[in-house]
């Protein structure tokens, strides 16, 4: 891209809504949310504004003509979603970038601007805003590939430009680019990306950080990126990222938790150390209170607590 691109307010506006609202079952179609751009389009799958040259989002319908595949859901909390282009004839298919729809995301891919993303809802009721994605790629099947879920800036300009200016999105758990040791922007970008990545999954996470009021459950640590999303069992799909097989912990704590030198006493909700542990600051946490959400079922299973501390290197 040989000019730099500043995404005006009403994209940026329209991308930060899919972001906040990424996990929301909507019974109708979301279209006019009270911005200056509608966020969807009423009856087409690609919506692309004739005022910008990029897709703002897609849309997945249940019954729709295109055989779009279902989310794939990483262990990382990432996913991948395979969304088919518009048009499906041999010529189409040879040439998808003829379709102005698909040139919006080929536009989006080359440029890396993010693309907001609605799927069916459970059991196909409603509409679920997954949240913003990067086009990846195109294979010759024609799918486009997406990626996310991504996260847009808070302070600064969106910018699209082959060297961004600033820290402005970034990809959680993938990395951002090939590594240049001298491209200092490309590296802030990657730190962010592996900080959002420890962090977890991004809808687990906000679960937790609403269950647990944003502090810590150990420490009540309230700085929240430095807090983590937990599991009290290890990750084994989609189904353990339950909230009640999560802990918000800061983020050393989360390490101690995972290696077992921290283990919880079901029988009073206290935290039990390891003898590694014993005469280090953190001793000062033996006999602690676990702090468990105010609603039973955000609380930790305690059958989950019992089986991490058999594991664990407590006595």
């Amino acid at each position: 891209m040989s000019a730099t691109y500043v995404l005006p307010a009403w994209h940026r506006s329209a991308l930060e809504w899919f972001e906040l609202n990424a996990g929301r079952t909507f019974a109708k179609r979301p279209f006019d949310v009270g911005l200056p751009i509608k966020v969807t389009s009423a009856q087409k799958g690609i919506w692309k504004s004739a005022l910008s040259p990029y897709a703002i989002s897609v849309v997945q319908t249940p019954k729709g003509v295109y055989a779009d595949l279902d989310v794939i859901e990483l262990p990382d909390g990432t996913w991948r979603y395979f969304y088919h282009q518009q048009g499906q004839t041999a010529r189409d298919l040879d040439d998808p970038g003829s379709i102005f729809a698909n040139a919006a995301l080929f536009k989006c891919m080359a440029d890396k601007i993010p693309v907001g993303v609605v799927i069916p809802g459970k059991n196909g009721v409603g509409y679920e805003v997954l949240g913003l994605a990067f086009v990846e790629d195109h294979g010759n099947n024609g799918y486009f590939e997406l990626v996310g879920p991504v996260s847009v800036g808070a302070t600064g300009e969106l910018v699209a430009a082959e060297a961004l200016a600033a820290p402005a999105a970034a990809l959680i758990g993938f990395p951002v680019g090939e590594f240049d040791p001298n491209a200092t922007q490309d590296n802030r970008l990657k730190v962010i990306a592996e900080v959002r990545r420890r962090q977890g999954g991004a809808r687990f996470r906000r679960a937790l950080l609403q269950a647990y009021d944003s502090r810590c459950a150990m420490t009540r640590y309230d700085a929240t990126p430095a807090l983590e999303a937990a599991h009290v069992l290890p990750y084994r799909g989609p189904q353990t990222n339950h909230v009640a097989n999560g802990l918000l912990l800061r983020a050393d704590m989360h390490d101690l938790f995972d290696l077992g030198l921290i283990a919880v006493d079901t029988s009073a909700m206290r935290l039990l150390l390891a003898d590694d542990l014993i005469g280090t600051q953190y001793e000062q946490y033996a006999g602690a209170a676990l702090w468990v959400p105010r609603e039973v079922e955000a609380r930790p299973s305690v059958e989950a607590l019992d089986k991490h501390r058999e594991q664990s290197m407590v006595a």
